[in-house]
């Protein structure tokens, strides 16, 4: 009986669920003002969250999907409405026929490179309109890529879009293991390039018929996303193949731009010796044009003159620095290791700092903090050692590791939402060299304090280090206090080992 089925806002009737992930669960759904099917995604609303915090999550979540509701392109499923009811959001959009891309895949294989590429084409539409808003999907996947009856493809949950603002979801709400970027992984900035990562192992998925990162465990996902190559994708013949492994580079700043991508699909798609006119009848699938080029031979020419360095990854266990494959003779650099940072600072130090006695703990290795329970102010520090590949020393490798920080870090200053990041600054006298960022995110309830932090990132030889401070409760007219950051980062720097 239609009466027994909830009644959301006294307008949604919810018919069935018709999937559920880790960002919630889509129901199909009648509108009974409009008389109409619709699809409404139950956000799900992260666990432990405090007062404070859950409203700042459904402040998000009412903001960024009235944000999506004014995206417009053939290849977005549109956004209608956001409902809070039950104290969680509850996301209101179009319902879509047709399958998703995953129940293709499962159902037919490995699907041809010319009409992957097609597929390519239709969603780097979608995220171009998006990223033009200043808004990230951060949940590409074949799940969330819908195939209609002629084949065409569509981008869909644009409900969790995050805004470009170079920091991190901070809610974890977002993404998928296997097709979050390493960046993403790493609570590092993101930025449109992540969407294209994302974008990248969601096209090889389809090619092979198996993710780039395939493994048993979410863990072991996110392990191989941040520590290995996934193998070439045979199917995908030499133009698609280059493309998609561009595309997975761990480093953001050398992926190929979404015009580069565009160019390369578009490439991939005159190559076609066949019409495809929907997804009950794909031709070929399971084969490919011809394999490519070995691992070897397939050394990124999307890259050109970029080498591709050592990447320092933030994984659960903190910053660590992978080696590049095969033997580098170029030199290593002072650090072999990283030091400890909990030793790199004393209590007194830290007592001082933050004036208070705090208390400190190790909550990631290369991580250490110290606490003051009475103001909630928090000092971080974090180190890491690069390491050298077979054509940078580890020194030369930490400067582009840093150069890449900094053009990330850059990009977000301005303000987005309650978030506002200040400009990216010179510290002297810091290692060899230093920078420096504040940032302040208002509560929910106030335009007049919020959440502040001082991010200090300096090197020195190969060894990189990052210094917040962070501090809660700052009032508008008091948000910057680097002296502390930089204060703790000389002291930091003195004491590592020579």
């Amino acid at each position: 009986m239609a009466g027994d089925l909830y009644l959301l806002a006294s307008r949604y009737r919810l018919i069935e669920r018709l999937g559920q992930g880790g960002a919630g669960t889509v129901w199909r759904a009648i509108d009974e003002v409009l008389d109409r099917q619709v699809a409404v995604k139950q956000v799900r609303v992260p666990e432990r969250l405090s007062p404070q915090e859950h409203a700042e999550f459904i402040d998000r979540a009412i903001h960024e999907a009235r944000s999506a509701g004014r995206l417009r392109d053939p290849a977005i499923v549109l956004v209608h409405d956001v409902v809070i009811e039950g104290a969680q959001p509850w996301i209101i959009m179009d319902l879509v026929t047709g399958r998703s891309l995953d129940k293709v895949i499962k159902q037919s294989g490995p699907l041809p490179p010319e009409y992957v590429a097609a597929i390519g084409l239709r969603v780097l539409s979608a995220l171009e309109v998006a990223h033009a808003h200043g808004m990230l999907h951060q949940d590409v996947k074949p799940a969330n890529i819908l195939l209609d009856g002629d084949g065409s493809a569509m981008l869909t949950d644009f409900g969790i879009a995050a805004p470009i603002s170079g920091v991190g979801d901070r809610f974890g709400s977002a993404g998928s293991p296997g097709y979050m970027a390493p960046e993403r992984l790493n609570q590092q900035p993101s930025g449109p390039a992540s969407d294209l990562w994302s974008l990248g192992a969601s096209l090889y998925t389809a090619v092979e018929g198996r993710a780039p990162f395939e493994r048993g465990l979410p863990a072991a996902i996110a392990a191989a996303v941040l520590l290995h190559e996934p193998p070439y994708p045979a199917r995908a013949g030499r133009h698609l193949g280059d493309l998609l492994m561009a595309m997975l580079a761990k480093d953001p700043a050398v992926r190929p731009t979404a015009a580069q991508v565009r160019h390369a699909l578009h490439k991939v798609v005159g190559i076609s010796t066949g019409t495809f006119t929907g997804t009950g009848n794909l031709p070929g699938a399971g084969r490919g044009t011809g394999t490519g080029p070995g691992p070897a031979k397939a050394r990124r020419r999307w890259l050109l003159p970029v080498v591709l360095a050592a990447v320092a990854v933030l994984g659960a266990g903190g910053w660590v620095a992978v080696n590049a494959l095969g033997t580098s003779t170029a030199p290593p650099g002072r650090y072999a290791t990283a030091p400890e940072p909990c030793r790199l600072l004393t209590d007194d130090q830290a007592a001082k700092l933050i004036k208070g006695a705090p208390r400190r703990s190790s909550p990631k290795p290369g991580e250490c903090e110290w606490l003051n329970d009475s103001t909630r102010g928090k000092l971080i520090v974090r180190v890491w050692a690069e390491r050298p590949t077979e054509d940078l020393s580890g020194p030369q490798v930490a400067e582009r590791r840093m150069a890449s920080e900094e053009r990330t870090r850059a990009a977000a200053e301005g303000t987005s939402q309650r978030q506002m990041w200040g400009g990216v600054n010179e510290v002297a006298g810091v290692g060899e060299r230093a920078i420096v960022q504040n940032g302040l995110r208002l509560y929910i309830n106030s335009n007049e304090s919020g959440i502040a932090d001082s991010r200090l990132l300096f090197r020195t030889s190969n060894l990189l280090g990052e210094v917040i401070w962070h501090r809660e409760d700052v009032p508008t007219d008091k948000p910057n206090d680097q002296k502390t950051a930089i204060a703790a980062a000389r002291l930091v720097v003195a004491a590592l080992p020579e």
